[in-house]
């Protein structure tokens, strides 16, 4: 797709590779709306890319919330007359154990990493659909084809948004919109320090090498430009999911010796029910637990 011109919704568009992306799509002319909850932090965004030859709109938005998202779709239009390139890039990160972990945080993961995207995604593509083109990115991660320990619940959002990525391509195939799914690595952005943390995370190994934010953002305008199906943005991210499609033991086994992480203590894992009483029939006459119990 050409960019010059196009008019393209940034997601997560405060900080790290949605900003990035905002001032890559900006340097190529393309109109930007930037999104995300922190209205402060996109105008100093907007400051950054703004000029001349740069549109550039600011929608504070809380993409958990449907109706905010549909007005989001429906200021880009009354602005620009069209929406041409969604970047869903807008995510939270969570370290926790599977078996112990916060339900809750990890609802909430979902509600914005994965229903977020989604909420964008219906919320586009009917206009896309009217104009016969558009491009969809959804920003994934390498954790979106491999789960490391503690964070499989964030890869668990993430391979949704694979598969939904994957789905919609096909759904839409010849309707003039394409999508492609993005698939950064270890970048450096404040992700880390801004995800919940209910164990403590282990430092990276000195020999991981981290991206910056301004070559993922590169990766997603060629996807976009280039209609890439996939694109990874480093070669130890392509050799990894590689490696682990072939030899996932041996995966298994690297990140159990470079991210081991906290041991889960057997008292953080609370059964619901005496497994054994269960199976048996209740008296009659029994009294039903009482709410503290």
């Amino acid at each position: 797709m050409r960019i010059d011109g196009r008019t393209a919704i940034i997601t997560g568009a405060s900080s790290g590779i949605g900003r990035a992306t905002a001032q890559a799509l900006a340097r190529r002319h393309a109109n930007v709306v930037l999104a995300s909850r922190n209205q402060q932090k996109l105008e100093a965004v907007a400051e950054e890319i703004g000029g001349p030859s740069n549109q550039v709109l600011i929608v504070p938005t809380d993409i958990t919330d449907r109706l905010s998202v549909e007005a989001l779709a429906r200021i880009t239009i009354e602005e620009f007359d069209s929406v041409d390139i969604l970047v869903n890039n807008a995510g939270i990160g969570l370290y926790a154990p599977i078996a112990g972990g916060s339900l809750d945080n990890m609802r909430r993961l979902f509600d914005v990493n994965y229903w977020g995207a989604i909420h964008c995604i219906q919320a586009v593509v009917p206009y896309m659909l009217s104009q016969r083109r558009g491009h969809i990115a959804n920003v994934s991660s390498v954790a979106g084809k491999l789960a490391p320990a503690y964070m499989g619940a964030y890869s668990a959002t993430k391979f949704a948004l694979t598969a939904a990525s994957d789905a919609l391509r096909s759904e839409l195939s010849g309707s003039g919109i394409h999508v492609s799914t993005i698939y950064p690595g270890l970048t450096e952005t404040s992700f880390t320090e801004n995800m919940i943390q209910e164990v403590d995370v282990p430092r990276i190994p000195p020999i991981a090498r981290f991206v910056n934010s301004s070559t993922v953002a590169n990766r997603i305008v060629q996807a976009i430009r280039w209609n890439f199906r996939d694109a990874y943005i480093s070669p130890e991210d392509v050799g990894i999911v590689g490696l682990n499609a072939i030899a996932p033991q041996l995966v298994d086994l690297g990140m159990r010796t470079f991210m081991r992480g906290p041991q889960l203590p057997m008292g953080d894992i609370r059964l619901p029910l005496d497994l054994g009483a269960a199976s048996e029939t209740p008296a009659a006459d029994a009294e039903p637990p009482s709410e503290s119990a």
